[in-house]
């Protein structure tokens, strides 16, 4: 069904392409011989994602799966199956329309 979701979505504009492969490339998901990114981002993280892994941070922090997904969709399959915790930190970024970490690094949320 998630592939399905994927194909639905329309392409992405070239301005927004270079914004999605800045944000692919901090997370060491672009390849350097990599043409330029021609779909919306799709992220289906799995139900046992940690609340870290979803939203990003960490001691080097890195981008979590919303940032990933930014300009595209993040699917979370079987929702009920998610930790709570997960889920409520999730309220914030969607509230401020961007996600903070405790460093105080901003990335920007997928809309």
């Amino acid at each position: 069904m998630g592939s399905n979701l994927s194909r639905a979505l329309p392409g992405i504009l070239p301005d927004l392409m270079i914004e999605v492969a800045r944000i692919h490339s901090v997370a060491d998901l672009l390849p350097a011989a990599c043409p330029p990114v021609q779909a919306r981002p799709f992220r289906a993280p799995h139900h046992t994602i940690s609340h870290a892994g979803l939203i990003g941070g960490g001691k080097l922090p890195r981008p979590g799966e919303v940032t990933l997904a930014h300009r595209g969709m993040l699917f979370l399959d079987e929702f009920p199956e998610f930790d709570l915790r997960a889920l409520e930190v999730l309220r914030q970024p969607m509230e401020d329309k961007q996600v903070t970490n405790s460093f105080g690094f901003h990335y920007l949320l997928a809309i």
